[in-house]
């Protein structure tokens, strides 16, 4: 049997990783494609590459893919505030660049993340697939129109909007920031600041939940469906703060601030259709995930040590 071939753009970042390690735990060929330096921590086929880039096509050229799992992005909502003109090119044009090749090099099926920023403050909760589409940031403006677009081009497709992703190797940026720069913090001891009132709440699901919905997607016959990737359930910011600190043995209390532009204030996403039809049930609650992390940090500092 000849094992499938997948690009992963994006793959040596923090979803990517672990999708990538997914996929090569399932016999897939696997194919990075990311401008980072290769750090060599991914056993399979690299390529330094700009995603937004013509010569991406090479890519194309020297393989015969699949499928793909499109991870590229600038994935923070902050940044895409502060530098639209960079958010439009990393998620919009990187979009159109990988949709544009694997048409005409006849990708079978393309599964891409969006995100719940997407469903903005919501109408109704928990938000189902079929919420309206609303907009607080850049960073969701240009996740729709990569979701359009994608419908558009007339590939096989499956579109994953993510709740707020969290895991072990997430750096303390992404959209899903506040579980890394909270836990960067409060492991070395040092202060907390919570933007509003902490009342506010997420979906947080664990990283390598995440990764195997993604490798999971392309295993079936489904196609061309929006599905919400979550546990529809609800962390609050203060609680969040609370396992963290109970998990880490931090000693203070947090400082609280003004809400940032384009935060959203309630979050949870229904995924009733992402266990119907994947048969998938995210298994990692937030304070196994917690302590997974904590664990990693410890067995990270042994090492060092």
């Amino acid at each position: 049997m000849i094992n499938k071939t997948v690009l992963v753009t994006g793959g040596a970042g923090f979803i990517g990783k672990h999708t990538v390690n997914v996929l090569l735990e399932n016999n897939y060929n696997v194919i990075v494609a990311d401008r980072k330096e290769n750090d060599n921590s991914l056993n399979c086929k690299y390529y330094k590459q700009d995603v937004t880039e013509p010569s991406l096509e090479n890519v194309f050229i020297e393989n015969n893919i699949d499928y793909i799992i499109h991870l590229a992005a600038l994935p923070s909502v902050a940044d895409s505030i502060r530098m639209p003109l960079v958010d439009c090119k990393d998620n919009y044009q990187a979009t159109v660049n990988v949709c544009t090749f694997a048409k005409k090099y006849g990708v079978k099926k393309i599964v891409f993340s969006s995100t719940a920023a997407v469903y903005a403050n919501p109408q109704y909760l928990p938000v189902d697939e079929k919420h309206p589409t609303s907009y607080l940031s850049p960073y969701a403006i240009t996740k729709n129109a990569s979701e359009n677009f994608i419908k558009y081009s007339g590939i096989d497709y499956i579109i994953f909007r993510y709740a707020n992703v969290y895991g072990i190797g997430q750096d303390s940026f992404g959209e899903a920031g506040v579980v890394a720069k909270f836990f960067d913090l409060m492991s070395q001891n040092k202060p907390i600041q919570i933007h509003g009132s902490g009342k506010q709440y997420r979906d947080f699901i664990y990283v390598t939940d995440v990764a195997k919905a993604n490798v999971q997607a392309l295993s079936t016959d489904i196609e061309n469906e929006i599905v919400n990737v979550s546990t529809n359930s609800r962390t609050s910011i203060n609680d969040l703060f609370t396992v963290l600190k109970e998990e880490l043995g931090y000693s203070l209390e947090p400082n609280y601030a003004p809400p940032r532009e384009g935060d959203i204030e309630k979050s949870i996403l229904d995924n009733g259709k992402l266990i119907s039809l994947f048969h998938f049930v995210p298994s990692i609650d937030i304070r196994t995930g917690i302590r997974e992390m904590v664990n990693n940090y410890k067995n990270e500092r042994k090492v060092k040590v």
